[in-house]
């Protein structure tokens, strides 16, 4: 059984999911994704109860989605409380136009039938 974290989609994980939809000015879309790797490589994948996230880039330019797992909606609070996590929400923060971040629940999951 392998150890590496993986992103689960199921409604029986023990997780909460972070889905914030960013508006992003076409021109800022690359710079904000990568600023999105780069801090989650650098601070939050370190942040106790982070389990994982992914990056979506819409196709014409204008948001970008960042789905991160947590363990419980404790330890996302606990982090946005962490002093060390204000640089990093700032440098996100001055790349977008704008952002809805809220905390889901996987409730029903659906796959194509064999």
């Amino acid at each position: 059984m392998s150890t590496t974290a993986q992103t689960v989609i199921s409604t029986d994980a023990d997780l909460v999911t972070l889905i914030n939809v960013f508006t992003v000015a076409p021109e800022r879309q690359a710079e904000l994704v990568q600023a999105l790797d780069r801090t989650t490589r650098a601070f939050f994948a370190t942040v106790p109860g982070f389990r994982s996230a992914t990056v979506h880039a819409s196709q014409d330019g204008t948001r970008v989605v960042n789905y991160a797992q947590w363990a419980s909606a404790a330890h996302f609070q606990a982090m946005l409380r962490m002093p060390e996590a204000r640089p990093h929400l700032a440098e996100i923060g001055a790349l977008v136009e704008q952002s809805d971040p809220k905390l889901y629940e996987v409730r029903s999951t659906h796959h194509r039938a064999p």
